[in-house]
């Protein structure tokens, strides 16, 4: 089966007392790997999953560390109805600084199909630390708002139409503040709240900003 073929492959390591004699052949692994890449990538958009599932294995067979093509065969599991091998994988992924932030996300999205909203908030809050990505902290912020948890919610649009000012997201996270507002009420973290409530209202504040 492919997925052992997958998990068998990115496990392989160098045998013991193994170096890599230079910089160079590092390079030319990486370059053999986006070759493979670039090969699946094609053949994905060309409809030939399983040829696409071998590149991408193979990718990660040259070079383990290949952030992206652990995305792609991740995305490519969910496609085919198999998300239980898709978040092994990008459990994998979350390994790999350059792709971290996404596979998170990706993560965070079959977790919530599988009704664990406690993990997908998890991994969302852990995504957007790492990039504030507007449309993940609006997830984010939605998930809050399925949980009832108001002034996080509040916070988080507050987030969104700070760093997305002048945009319609701005506007749209503009009118849940004011909603939010309404539902929240005493415990809204603003400064002109926090002037005139007892240490509750700041604790929840504090929260609020983290």
């Amino acid at each position: 089966m492919l997925a052992l073929v997958f998990l068998f492959t990115a496990g392989l390591t160098r045998p013991a007392g193994a170096q890599v004699s230079s910089s160079s052949s590092e390079s030319w692994s990486r370059r053999l790997a986006d070759s493979h890449f670039q090969r699946a990538l094609e053949l994905e958009q060309r409809g030939d999953i399983a040829q696409a599932l071998r590149e991408y294995t193979e990718t990660i067979a040259t070079d383990s560390t290949h952030g992206r093509a652990y995305l792609r065969l991740g995305a490519l599991r969910e496609r085919m109805g198999d998300p239980r091998e898709a978040e092994l994988i990008y459990s994998e992924a979350v390994r790999f600084g350059d792709v971290r932030a996404q596979a998170l996300i990706q993560r965070s999205h079959l977790h919530r199909a599988a009704g664990r909203s406690a993990q997908a908030i998890g991994d969302l809050e852990a995504a957007v630390e790492l990039e504030a990505n507007p449309q993940a902290l609006e997830e984010l912020a939605q998930h809050y708002i399925e949980a009832h948890a108001w002034v996080a919610a509040l916070a988080t649009f507050r987030r969104i139409a700070s760093s997305t000012q002048g945009s319609s997201m701005s506007e749209s996270a503009k009118l849940q503040i004011r909603a939010l507002r309404v539902l929240v009420a005493e415990l809204d973290p603003s400064p002109a709240y926090l002037k005139k409530h007892d240490w509750v209202a700041r604790a929840l504040a504090s929260m609020a900003r983290r």
